[in-house]
């Protein structure tokens, strides 16, 4: 019984060893790059870059 035990531990073993190597595999490194251009073309993202600007705009005038 502690044979067959030995032998289910190794297979879980081999199977976790190969888990941890996709997972590495499909880690995605952080780059900019890649999401650069994402909102091109979405109306909402527009819309709160002219809201944003509309802000900074009138903390403008409030200056004066």
């Amino acid at each position: 019984m502690s044979s067959n035990i030995e032998h289910r531990v190794g297979i879980l073993e081999e199977e976790v060893t190969e888990l941890k190597k996709k997972l590495q595999r499909t880690q995605i490194e952080k780059d900019w790059r890649k999401t650069f251009g994402m909102s091109a073309d979405d109306p909402g993202f527009d819309e709160m870059i002219q809201l944003g600007q509309e802000i900074r705009n009138e903390g403008r005038q409030d200056d004066r």
